[in-house]
């Protein structure tokens, strides 16, 4: 008995050391391969082996497998051919070897893995997917702190750097030291956790993971954070309000930039050999106060809440004035000679701002104290371009406030 329950185990044995050794033979890796090698003459095989690829680059604590697939990415006689045998585009190789760099540090995707899904990170819990097409320009930034010098090699990053300022988002966000802080701080969230930026895959459509997240929060706010009617909820819970971000009607192209640099914001620390440091900061000058002020209102993301030149009209959730931002054309008229009234109410801000209901939450959106991050010199200037919005008036309106509650409804 003995004897063949040992005949049958060291068959059983035997079968599964062949199973193994058949699954190991026809992984996809050991297929790309064969296909690769296949395409060749013998001459062009010459220095190119098969087998699994492995570059360990230490200081960036990286192990990449990406060149098992991608034998040829350093061969640039293969740069007509199809993925994943051809060439890598361009002089990026020249000026980031691969022995130095590795392949995920810019690329994204995971590493060690050597099936196509797991490698391009497109697999559950795996939050930093492959970096396709001109969103691999989000890594730049790790290293570059010469952002005005890659317009040429990454435009959509220097572009997505721009739109956000432009676009007013230092007003609630900051990153690190600049910016205020209505909303959560951006400085790292190209590498934050799912559940740290608050990712609510549950009304967002796969894919699920941190590209996906952003660009549907760029397009469209409330898909996100939807908010729930009074009505929906238990008894004795508070109402819950969507995202006070504003619908800024971005492009597809506006979008893709913004993306890209707030992909590119990250906890990375590459050592400083790998650096190389920001351009010296220019110092500009101003003709006028009203010059200088108008610079103040846009550095300072006034325009997130308040619009292009002041004029408002973004909403803020139970918020008085209509649940709106109000506009900031009229503050001429509200304050007239009282510049210190104004200037108090900025350099404090406004917290809590008036509700439409009172028996509602507080509006998501509020006048945050800017007393530490401008100087009185600044203020003064942006007093005056506050001032001047009142030419946006006709001459009529220019001197009378509307109707309303001036003291409560300026600045929230």
């Amino acid at each position: 008995m003995k004897r063949v329950l040992f005949v049958i185990l060291s068959a059983l044995l035997t079968a599964l050391f062949f199973l193994a050794l058949g699954q190991d033979m026809t992984r996809e890796w050991t297929g790309y391969q064969s296909k690769f090698f296949r395409t060749l003459s013998q001459a062009e095989r010459q220095g190119i082996s098969g087998g699994i690829k492995q570059i360990i680059v230490s200081d960036l604590n990286r192990i990449d497998r990406c060149t098992t697939c991608h034998l040829a990415i350093d061969k640039p006689q293969m740069a007509l051919a199809e993925e994943p045998f051809t060439a890598h585009p361009g002089k990026y190789l020249a000026w980031h070897p691969v022995e130095q760099f590795g392949c995920t540090v810019c690329h994204g995707g995971q590493g060690l893995a050597t099936e196509v899904k797991a490698a391009h990170g497109d697999v559950p819990h795996w939050e930093q997917p492959l970096l396709r097409g001109p969103l691999v320009q989000a890594s730049c930034r790790q290293c570059h702190g010469n952002l005005n010098e890659l317009s040429g090699y990454a435009p959509l990053l220097v572009k997505g750097r721009q739109l956000f300022a432009a676009k007013g988002c230092y007003g609630c966000h900051a990153i690190k030291d600049v910016g205020q802080s209505v909303s959560v701080d951006l400085a790292e969230v190209g590498s934050k956790s799912h559940q740290l930026i608050e990712a609510d895959f549950e009304n967002m459509p796969p894919p699920h993971h941190r590209i996906h997240w952003i660009l549907t929060k760029l397009d469209n706010p409330r898909v996100l954070n939807p908010g729930v009617p009074q009505d929906q909820l238990p008894p004795g819970e508070e109402e819950v309000f969507p995202t006070a971000m504003p619908h800024f009607g971005l492009t597809p192209d506006e979008r893709q930039a913004l993306t890209v640099y707030l992909l590119s914001l990250t906890d990375a620390n590459p050592p400083v050999s790998y650096t190389i440091p920001p351009e010296p900061q220019v110092v500009t000058t101003y003709d006028n106060d009203i010059d200088r002020g108008r610079a103040v209102f846009e550095r300072l993301g006034c325009t997130g809440c308040h619009g292009p030149q002041g004029v408002g009209g973004r909403r803020n959730w139970n918020g008085g004035l209509g649940e709106e931002v109000p506009s900031l054309i009229y503050v001429k008229a509200y304050y007239g000679e009282n510049v210190e009234a104004l200037k108090e109410v900025i350099r404090t801000g406004r917290q809590p701002v008036p509700r439409a209901d009172a028996a509602r939450p507080q509006p998501g959106l509020y006048m945050p104290a800017w007393k530490d991050r401008m100087t009185d010199s600044d203020l003064t200037a942006l007093v005056a371009y506050l001032y001047s919005l009142s030419e946006l008036l006709p001459a009529e309106a220019s001197t009378a406030a509307p109707a309303g509650d001036q003291a409560t409804t300026v600045t929230n």
